[in-house]
């Protein structure tokens, strides 16, 4: 009975507040890297999840979707796996742990870092910062639905949340715990949640239960009630006539990759395309050269260098670090496009910083290279259509985010335009 109870308070309000001042997340340090001041601060964090917090709670049935189609995505993307089942203890202990900066080696970051709830649980930089302001390889993706996708990381290499939560951990340029053990001793400094542990499964922390409890709560950010859905289900005034235009080219030009199907609820066919982005930059050719000697040290057990730290160093390969496939050079995951007005700037390094840039460059087709996906060619769109086919991407923000929505929609089409009115 106690612990009923006591699970069920852990996701409310003032249990969690209380739960906050016992753990003490706000840890004070003498020196911040300037990427830590910049980043928003965790109260204001904490208070833009709780303003998005469903009504009936963050285990109930999520907002637009009938039960029937809920369990289909539970059973088919594994949303209750053995020994993780989602319960209360388990998601505000991962919520707790979600802001926790104790879990960096300078103790400046935690996950909330770099997946910022006042951004769309992504950040606004190109790339992101690890401890000390390290500048990373590539641009933090979205955890809003994160629930609903097979392979993560850009460049899918873990293939379940409970090991993409312990990859930043870990990875020496990002959170730089030094081992698992480091972990677990950090988690250990706080009496409390040693007890939080043992009402979430049953034992003292471990690695493996930190990134479990990690991985559950970020199964509960599904936002999936959008204007598009209604207008999908029929009410045709629910989005404006320019985005019922942009849906029209988006289903010409863009299903192919961003399926448009509820057996797809992200509009992601969750493979890995090179897009021709980077590939002006960048020779790839040479980046191979470096980093394949390396992966097959790695592979063979005579390297002396992770996987982690090779994709930091050569990440622009995208998923042929992972398949070691010519053909995957500078392919990375197709990213799910929920609440991709939120997320900005755009693509795996951060270069394109509108919807307005991303849609003009596949009008272009992308940047030609060996390994360009023969599905990218140029589109040859007007601007009044390159706005229509933005106008529907903005209509995929679920309700919950409709201010954040409309402010980014505002930035986003202030810069576009001034860009257009550019002299060329």
């Amino acid at each position: 009975m106690f612990r009923r109870r006591l699970a069920a308070l852990l996701l409310t309000p003032l249990a969690l507040g209380e739960l906050r001042a016992q753990v003490d997340l706000r840890t004070q340090v003498e020196l911040r890297t300037q990427a830590e001041i910049e980043r928003t601060d965790v109260a204001t964090m904490q208070q833009a999840l709780d303003a998005l917090a469903p009504e009936q709670g963050w285990l109930a049935l999520p907002s637009g979707l009938p039960q029937v189609l809920w369990d289909d995505y539970q059973a088919r993307f594994g949303l209750a796996p053995e020994g993780n089942e989602p319960d209360a203890a388990r998601v505000g202990l991962g919520r707790l742990l979600f802001f926790d900066k104790r879990l960096s080696r300078d103790r400046t970051l935690s996950c909330a870092s770099c997946h910022d709830p006042t951004h769309g649980f992504a950040e606004p930089r190109k790339t992101s910062v690890g401890i000390g302001g390290r500048e990373l390889a590539r641009n933090a993706p979205t955890l809003l639905n994160v629930a609903l996708q097979r392979r993560f990381f850009w460049d899918g290499r873990a293939a379940t949340l409970e090991d993409q939560a312990a990859g930043p951990l870990l990875n020496a340029a990002e959170m730089g715990m030094p081992s698992r053990d480091a972990v677990v001793a950090r988690v250990r400094e706080v009496p409390q949640y040693v007890q939080l542990f043992e009402l979430a499964y049953g034992r003292e922390p471990t690695f493996d239960d930190v990134t479990r409890a990690l991985a559950a709560f970020q199964r509960t950010l599904v936002f999936v009630d959008a204007p598009f859905d209604e207008f999908w289900a029929g009410e045709e005034d629910a989005i404006s006539a320019d985005a019922r235009k942009g849906f029209e080219l988006f289903s010409e030009h863009c299903h192919s990759c961003h399926l448009v199907s509820l057996r797809a609820p992200s509009f992601s066919d969750g493979n890995f395309h090179n897009v021709g982005i980077g590939t002006d930059r960048v020779d790839h050719k040479k980046v191979a050269r470096a980093a394949f000697p390396k992966l097959r040290a790695l592979e063979d057990g005579t390297g002396d260098v992770d996987l982690a730290t090779i994709v930091g160093e050569h990440g622009e390969l995208g998923r042929a670090l992972i398949t070691k496939i010519e053909y995957n050079v500078g392919a990375f995951r197709t990213s799910p496009l929920r609440n991709v007005a939120l997320t900005a700037p755009y693509m795996h390094d951060g270069s394109l910083e509108t919807l307005w840039d991303v849609v003009d460059h596949y009008n272009r087709g992308g940047i030609e290279n060996t390994w360009l996906d023969p599905r990218i060619t140029p589109l040859e769109l007007s601007d009044a259509q390159v706005d229509q086919l933005v106008a529907f991407l903005f209509t995929l923000t679920d309700r919950r985010l409709e201010s954040q929505n409309e402010k980014a929609l505002r930035a986003q089409r202030q810069l576009a335009e001034s860009r257009r009115d550019a002299p060329k």
